[in-house]
């Protein structure tokens, strides 16, 4: 009984470390897609902004 537990926690582990990985990986994404979202919605309200702020750090 014991060494069924011990192999399900094992299991258990490995399963949960990759749904933190696609978790992860799922975040990023998002991260990724509202920062385009973002750039996309400057860009088109306030075509000039972008260059403005590429060009005041020179």
């Amino acid at each position: 009984m014991l060494a069924k537990l011990k192999a399900a926690r094992l299991i258990y582990r490995d399963e949960a470390r990759i749904d933190w990985v696609i978790l992860a990986a799922d975040a990023v994404g998002v991260a990724i897609v509202a920062l385009a979202f973002a750039n996309a919605r400057i860009a088109d309200q306030a075509p000039g902004v972008g260059i403005q702020i590429a060009t005041a750090l020179f």
